[in-house]
């Protein structure tokens, strides 16, 4: 059978932190249990040089980007094709804009969807050369006879505890932790998000939430731990505590097994409360990343993010009363956004005062709610050299330049690590963790003890190594 290259692409950067993509071992996982013999390679970790001799070495050459790097992805297929290989696309973006990567001349197959099922029975079609079999694929689009076969992306996986951990040996587990001193590593408890921020795209993952039983979960939080030693786990799913009984369940199964390790998750100000957070924190939880995007009322309610600035405020001080250092992302440039909404963003930040910012230019993604209500400001000529990023944008705003925009959000940042950073804000952190160590004496102790020279050091990572301007 012929061999599959399954190719994240996106250029090496030092990523802040940097950790192993979970899709391409996923499909990997499927892949090998099918008997379909499957090559990882994440472009992050190697050189192209790397990138080409896989390419030359496999039949099939499967890419997976993010929106910001598809001309990339692009690039890479031309390359292969060029060499006589079979292309294939897939992941959210050729999920919602297929014709993209077709038009391109240089992908052969688009797959849709999720694809742990669909990938595999794709494979075998090829393999067999029967075309109306490759036809009969749910999510795939392929040009055929001057025409185009575009099938509906495949019903979303109801029964993720069905779906085999990802095959992480498949990658090089240590070059990620050269490269991520915290060695940190990926899991996902749930897929999916219920709420209508217009600028996420939600064609791969749906707007449903289906979950994973906490024993599947702790089951591969334990193969993880034992196999791989990570410093840190970040559980990557959009909203880890939407259910807050589910967390509550598995962080005292994580306790119950006496699993010890230190982990983050993504969350929204309105899925935590106190109770859930402290026992959050006695299950490993240290950090906490919210998405609040903005302090304004105003742009809150453009976004239809569905919080308001009293919620994220709170959020943010039980948080820290938890003993949990928060992150938090914010936008800049959303749709109508003004200088007083800009000012109202600083005012609630430094009520809430989060460990903290990622800051981002808000860009409309193809696919998204924000696409099809903004088509009249976005660039396509723009667009379709450039693409996106966290710092730039194709939207025409109707206030700012996207100089200005870029200014606002270097500004943004500075001043918020200036304010942090001065002497009132230091004392007040230090009241904050005595407030927490006599809440909770137990840590308290334990704190005093290493101070003393008692209890070893806890090797604890600290908030700079995960700040990016």
């Amino acid at each position: 059978m012929r061999k599959i290259l399954l190719l994240y692409v996106k250029p090496h950067v030092q990523e802040d932190p940097l950790a192993m993509v979970l899709g391409l071992t996923y499909l990997g996982a499927c892949l090998e249990k099918e008997g379909i013999p499957v090559e990882l390679c994440d472009e992050r970790i190697v050189d192209d040089a790397y990138v080409k001799a896989a390419i030359e070495r496999n039949d099939i050459i499967g890419c997976s980007s993010l929106t910001p790097n598809i001309r990339r992805a692009i690039a890479w297929a031309k390359y292969a094709k060029e060499r006589g290989k079979i292309t294939l696309m897939g992941g959210p973006h050729a999920s919602v804009d297929p014709g993209l990567f077709l038009d391109s001349g240089f992908f052969d197959y688009v797959l849709k969807g999720e694809a742990e099922y669909t990938l595999p029975q794709f494979l075998k079609a090829l393999d067999g050369g029967n075309e109306n079999e490759i036809a009969a694929v749910s999510g795939i689009a392929f040009n055929r006879d001057g025409d185009r076969v575009d099938n509906p992306s495949p019903p979303l996986i109801k029964k993720l505890d069905e779906i085999p951990f990802p095959a992480r040996h498949l990658l090089p587990q240590e070059r990620y932790f050269q490269l991520n001193p915290e060695r940190l590593a990926y899991i996902f408890t749930t897929r999916g998000c219920p709420y209508k921020c217009i600028f996420c795209q939600k064609e791969l993952t749906g707007r449903g939430y289906r979950v994973r039983s906490t024993e599947n979960i702790v089951a591969e939080l334990e193969q993880l731990i034992k196999t791989y030693h990570p410093g840190s786990v970040l559980f990557i799913d959009e909203i880890f505590s939407l259910r807050k009984k589910r967390i509550h369940e598995l962080c005292e199964e994580i306790i119950r097994r006496g699993l010890k390790f230190e982990w983050v998750c993504n969350t929204r100000a309105d899925c935590v409360d106190f109770p859930l957070l402290k026992t959050m924190y006695k299950a490993g939880c240290r950090r906490i990343y919210y998405g609040w995007e903005s302090g304004s009322q105003r742009m809150l309610d453009v976004l239809k993010k569905d919080l308001t600035p009293t919620q994220i405020i709170e959020a943010a001080h039980m948080t820290r009363r938890a003993g949990i250092w928060a992150k938090v992302f914010l936008i800049v440039g959303s749709p109508g956004e003004t200088k007083e909404d800009i000012i109202e963003t600083e005012r609630v930040l430094r009520l809430a005062s989060p460990d903290l910012i990622r800051v981002s230019v808000f860009n409309p993604l193809v696919g998204t709610p924000s696409w099809d209500l903004l088509q009249a400001r976005i660039n396509i000529d723009d667009l379709s050299e450039n693409y996106v990023s966290s710092n730039r944008s194709a939207y025409t705003h109707e206030h700012f330049s996207q100089e200005e925009l870029e200014e606002i959000k270097r500004d943004l940042v500075r001043s918020y690590e200036r304010w942090y950073n001065s002497t009132n804000q230091k004392i007040a952190r230090y009241v904050d963790r005595v407030r927490f160590y006599l809440e909770n004496p137990t840590q308290g102790s334990n704190r005093l003890k290493r101070a003393v020279g008692l209890r070893p050091q806890a090797k604890m990572v600290k908030a700079d190594q995960f700040r990016k301007d």
